[in-house]
């Protein structure tokens, strides 16, 4: 028997990770309005979320190649020990921006992994993935336009 991939099954099925994407970057946009971040922030901003969709879904044969690769040599290990030491670093002098980094890569790979069981296709789940991203960032700007009004 063919699954069902229709519309209303995925989004019946599927829902909870797209939401808390669109939620996690709906509060990361929330906090660079909080910290009144300039627009090149902004767009920083956008260019990394459509960046990361890349990476986990058309680039993710890449990735993997580099990383395993990583492994296969004493610099790679060197490499990927001080990428770590670098990270936990970051983490603790900038804690609060680390968080959210950690939250939008969390529930990236969790929409990802949904997106891998509904059976969409790389270049789908990349626009998928990405117009998501880009939806929650547009919605965080929802209660800076109302105020305005």
């Amino acid at each position: 028997m063919k699954p069902d991939r229709s519309l209303q099954n995925l989004l019946r099925v599927h829902w909870l990770s797209w939401t808390l994407l669109v939620m996690a970057y709906t509060t990361f946009g929330g906090f660079l309005h909080h910290r009144q971040e300039p627009a090149a922030i902004w767009a920083i901003t956008v260019l990394l979320a459509i960046a990361g969709a890349w990476l986990i879904t058309l680039g993710w044969p890449w990735v993997r190649r580099v990383i395993l690769l990583g492994f296969k040599s004493d610099m790679g290990y060197f490499v990927m020990a001080l990428s770590a030491a670098s990270l936990a670093v970051v983490a603790v002098t900038q804690f609060d921006l680390f968080a959210y980094f950690a939250m939008l890569v969390a529930v990236s790979l969790l929409a990802r992994v949904d997106n891998l069981i509904a059976g969409l296709r790389d270049a789908i789940a990349f626009l998928w993935l990405s117009g998501l991203a880009l939806l929650g960032l547009a919605l965080s700007w929802l209660p800076w336009l109302l105020s305005l009004a």
